[in-house]
């Protein structure tokens, strides 16, 4: 899971555009981020740095970053997911360049692809050089740099049909000035159009982003549409000039976890409703089939607030922000897997003792993949907002399964559900009780959100992924 973005416009630096819609998206990937763009058919150096959108765009390094602008150009937020699930993880840095009939392009890639050995071999073979021995994502620019096709739209397809069932992508490429937005034929990860009106009808732009929350970061921008499932859309200075489905098997099988825990509350992922809607239908679920007893409601920060919300709004019990979060802190899950999760959860979260003393607390939680960060909110409650009892709401089901299709948990090993009972989890984050949503009741949700749950990955779920990963 990652934030990519293009943008192109006519005749119109749009480089601080990039950045301010990047920033909007930062929460998708946090590791790392990059930019490159072109101007007058003249691609420029890529820029690359550690950390935050406004900390490698910031005012530090503006003289260096600031001359690389152009009338197009894609960026890209990381979240690495690549790795055996031991250590680090290798920190490859995109947009990622190519070169194809002797003009340079670029890509954005989200997801997570597998089974490329075959593929990267005939890349070597073919004379491509790689730069990482890891990176998915630098496998798509080797086939379109060794490809033979006449036409880029042509080695596009050839890459897409080789890359058909290998994983979850959604990509956004820059070539000669133009952008093609992309997404796989499960349709796994977001992709959506927006457009941005120029000063009196002139130097309109046009924006491929990972999520619709970024539009409102700009003045006069608007969501066009989600680029669809299995479809490839051309974006030019005038808007949209193509678009097709580069497949015939389609089959959508959107992330679940999108909406549980990664996306922006702001967003619309499928078009139906936002993001914080589905989570505050899944709080309301778990207080309707799990009856609450507490004194409080108090939301996990952040994205455990829908949550809490409808928990609370089902039950009639007050909900108050008995955890602060650091403006300043990141979010956990997505930190390398050497980090120390506990040890920067206890630097993110505070307790608010006024509201939770001598009360019994039921915390809103959106999910629970490594216990960490439950484990530390439990722990907050009872040592610092000396809670009487602290119980815990969870509006998605138990995950016990890992994924390959985007998300950071490639073994079941890393996930505290595996193997075990929901009351041997509570026992592991000390919780007095522990309620997850069923799968049945998060078809439920789906459904009454008006969504057909059918058409969703939940393999962390249930061990059924729209992709084998063997």
């Amino acid at each position: 899971m990652c934030a990519i973005l293009g943008i192109v416009s006519h005749g119109r630096n749009v480089m601080d555009d990039a950045i301010t819609l990047s920033a909007a998206q930062n929460h998708r990937g946090e590791q790392a981020c990059g930019c490159i763009f072109a101007d007058a058919g003249q691609v420029k150096e890529p820029f690359y740095g550690l950390g935050k959108v406004p900390e490698v765009f910031g005012e530090r390094d503006r003289v260096e970053w600031s001359k690389l602008g152009g009338s197009v150009g894609i960026t890209h937020c990381l979240y690495s997911t690549v790795g055996s699930g031991d250590g680090e993880q290798p920190m490859t840095r995109q947009p990622i360049k190519f070169v194809f009939n002797k003009k340079v392009g670029a890509l954005s890639h989200n997801g997570n692809l597998i089974r490329l050995n075959e593929l990267r071999e005939k890349a070597r073979e073919a004379g491509y050089g790689f730069k990482s021995p890891d990176s998915d994502s630098e496998v798509i620019a080797a086939i379109l740099s060794t490809s033979k096709c006449e036409t880029f739209l042509e080695a596009l397809l050839e890459v897409l049909k080789k890359i058909e069932g290998k994983g979850s992508f959604s990509l956004v490429i820059m070539y000669e000035g133009k952008l093609y937005g992309i997404r796989d034929q499960n349709g796994n990860r977001p992709l959506c159009i927006i457009k941005k009106n120029g000063k009196n009808g002139d130097n309109d732009s046009y924006i491929f982003a990972s999520e619709t929350c970024v539009f409102t970061t700009l003045e006069a921008t608007r969501v066009i549409r989600l680029v669809e499932p299995g479809e490839l859309v051309v974006l030019g200075s005038n808007g949209i000039e193509r678009s097709m489905q580069w497949t015939k098997n389609v089959k959508p099988a959107f992330c679940v976890n999108e909406f549980v825990y990664f996306a922006h509350p702001a967003s619309r992922l499928c078009g139906n409703c936002s993001v914080y809607q589905f989570r505050l239908c899944a709080g309301r679920m778990l207080a309707k089939n799990h009856p609450v007893e507490a004194d409080v409601i108090v939301a996990v920060p952040d994205s455990g607030r829908g949550v809490a919300d409808g928990i609370a709004q089902q039950s009639g019990i007050v909900n108050l922000q008995g955890l602060i979060k650091n403006s300043n802190a990141g979010r956990t899950f997505m930190m390398q897997r050497h980090i120390d999760r506990a040890a920067r959860q206890r630097m993110k979260l505070q307790a608010v003792s006024d509201i939770m003393a001598g009360k019994n607390v039921r915390l809103g939680e959106d999910s629970i993949f490594r216990s960490s960060v439950s484990k530390m909110a439990v722990k907050l409650c009872r040592e610092h907002g000396r809670a009487r009892s602290v119980g815990v709401g969870v509006g998605s089901p138990p995950v016990r399964w890992g994924c390959h299709l985007g998300i950071d948990v490639p073994t079941q090993k890393e996930l505290v559900a595996t193997g075990r009972t929901i009351d041997e989890i509570r026992q592991e984050i000390n919780a007095d009780s522990l309620e997850y949503l069923t799968i049945e009741e998060l078809r439920e949700v789906l459904n009454e959100l008006g969504f057909n749950p059918d058409h969703f990955c939940m393999g962390c779920y249930t061990g059924e992924y729209p992709v084998s990963p063997l």
